[in-house]
């Protein structure tokens, strides 16, 4: 990882604001390996103090130990895995940790003073719902996702085999919609699609993604993207095999050009699922008085904002986006 910082680095000149070790499970890398790769990052970007150091981690993985240990490596924010806190909603989705384990570990991480986020999923088949699914817990910020079914996953097979019944569109939407207000009436603020946070509590590195920010990706499968001056961008990927990164790291194994009208045109999908909306300039009258006359959106001080009825209609928007602006593309080359 080292050899790939010096290798690729050069291409992201600016400002270091965040490092976010996620992605598989970091918490299972040794401490001290943690803090030699912070430490290179920071050096080479000037020994600059990030916004923000977050890891990922599994509850289990959250002791003493290794809390003052990532303390002392730099790190200020844990997002955990909670997923739930029901014992057969764990079973179901084939958590390695037990009813208590999630509670516990966050418990642990406020108690070492770290801004600690905790990761639920949304929807897992039998749960009982939104009051036991997803609690606070202490924690300063919550991410809530459905749970996505892909065709070739064991997932997968227990629908195709009858074995796992998914609920149903309404059913999650009923959810989704439960879930937002018991948290909105405890004081969060339903910044994105699926994040909560308590006041001032954002996730910096996530809402830079949703920015459409150059970020560097290290690591076996990691991502990265690259943004020219022009608003154009490269988005690379590295090797997903151990092996093949090992052999050259620094040598994404796809790499692909992202015209700068593209990069736009994310940036307007990507906007429309956060609170935070888009400017009513960078979007077609007719689309946002659609989003609005269908409740999906609402205009306020030159911006677009999403609904909760947006929130959950966000792949249709985003649908709508990338049409729209593909049909007033095709029409400005039309001869």
């Amino acid at each position: 990882m080292l050899r790939e910082l010096d290798a690729r680095a050069g291409d992201f000149p600016g400002e270091l604001v965040s490092i976010y070790l996620g992605g598989g499970t970091p918490s299972l890398w040794r401490p001290d390996c943690i803090a030699a790769a912070i430490t290179a990052i920071r050096a080479r970007y000037g020994g600059a103090q990030p916004r923000e150091v977050t890891i990922e981690a599994n509850p289990t993985d959250v002791t003493d130990e290794k809390l003052a240990a990532w303390r002392a490596a730099g790190i200020d924010r844990v997002s955990i895995g909670v997923q739930s806190l029901e014992p057969g909603a764990l079973v179901t989705l084939g958590r390695d940790h037990r009813f208590g384990d999630g509670r516990a570990a966050v418990a642990r991480a406020l108690a070492a003073g770290f801004t600690t986020s905790a990761d639920f999923i949304l929807g897992t088949p039998g749960s009982a719902g939104p009051a036991s699914e997803v609690e606070p817990l202490g924690a300063d910020h919550l991410s809530v996702y459905e749970l996505t079914i892909e065709e070739r996953t064991v997932f997968g097979k227990r629908v195709r085999t009858g074995r796992l019944v998914p609920l149903d569109e309404d059913a999650l939407t009923q959810l989704y919609t439960r879930t937002h207000e018991r948290l909105t009436a405890a004081g969060f603020e339903h910044y994105e699609i699926s994040s909560y946070a308590r006041p001032g509590k954002r996730a910096v590195h996530n809402s830079l993604y949703w920015r459409g920010v150059p970020y560097l990706g290290l690591g076996v499968g990691a991502a990265s993207l690259q943004v020219r001056p022009d608003g154009s961008a490269i988005r690379a990927t590295n090797p997903r095999r151990w092996k093949a990164y090992a052999a050259d790291p620094g040598a994404p194994a796809e790499r692909s050009e992202v015209p700068a009208g593209e990069m736009a045109v994310d940036r307007l999908w990507l906007g429309m699922r956060t609170i935070d909306g888009v400017s009513e300039e960078d979007l077609p009258a007719d689309l946002a008085d659609t989003w609005v006359a269908g409740g999906l959106a609402e205009h306020r001080d030159g911006r677009i904002y999403p609904t909760l009825r947006g929130f959950l209609m966000a792949d249709r928007i985003a649908a709508s986006i990338v049409q729209r602006c593909a049909d007033l593309v095709s029409s400005s080359v039309r001869p």
